[in-house]
């Protein structure tokens, strides 16, 4: 799988080749999740987000490639009397989205595009019992959407929503309903994105 995001890296270097300016920069930030298929509901689970990217600016819009680590999954809610955890299921990625950005009003820009995740660990326990089902995909596929906003010099805010496009794993039962095949992560994250400066600029 890391053959497989290295080899869409060498495709996009002809692309980032016929850039104005080329970036680089840090990303850190937090991911809510959860998962779409485990009768739990809310965006329960809250996990790490963090990587670099490299930023490539054309005439009307910006190419943007990242690589990071990323938690996903979904979390029981408990409430404050109870004595028990509930239900936590952790999955832990390294992710390539690949993304469209385009300025629309001075300092905020929108996005949009794919991710490519490698599974790296999961785990699903009850009361801190595991209780591992089915295997999850090592392979995730999926779409984002967000927009980022500049709040200092370099610093950034970015704000996204992502969700598997296939199913990271069947349901328990191995049925499917309709366009419902199984499981899937759904995210919200927000990150600070901090550019260290132009590694090309033409």
């Amino acid at each position: 799988m890391m053959n497989k995001i290295l080899c869409y890296l060498l495709l996009f270097l002809p692309v980032l080749a016929e850039s104005q300016n080329i970036n680089a920069g840090s990303i850190i930030g937090i991911n809510t999740s959860q998962v779409s298929g485990d009768n739990l509901s809310g965006f329960n689970k809250f996990g790490l987000r963090t990587g670099g990217f490299i930023h490539a600016e054309f005439n009307n819009f910006d190419i943007k490639i990242e690589l990071q680590y990323i938690n996903k999954g979904s979390r029981e809610t408990i409430k404050e009397d109870m004595y028990n955890e509930g239900y936590k299921f952790q999955v832990n990625y390294i992710e390539m989205p690949l993304l469209i950005n385009k300025v629309i009003y001075r300092n905020t820009s929108i996005e949009a595009g794919l991710i490519i995740g490698y599974l790296l660990k999961w785990s699903e326990t009850y009361n801190n019992i595991d209780s591992s089902g089915l295997d999850v995909n090592k392979t995730e596929y999926s779409f984002l959407i967000g927009c980022t906003q500049k709040i200092a010099n370099k610093l950034y805010l970015n704000s996204r929503f992502s969700s598997s496009i296939i199913p990271i794993r069947d349901h328990f039962s191995r049925q499917t309903i309709g366009l419902n095949k199984g499981q899937y992560n759904t995210s919200i994250s927000f990150a600070l994105r901090y550019y260290f400066g132009n590694i090309i600029k033409k």
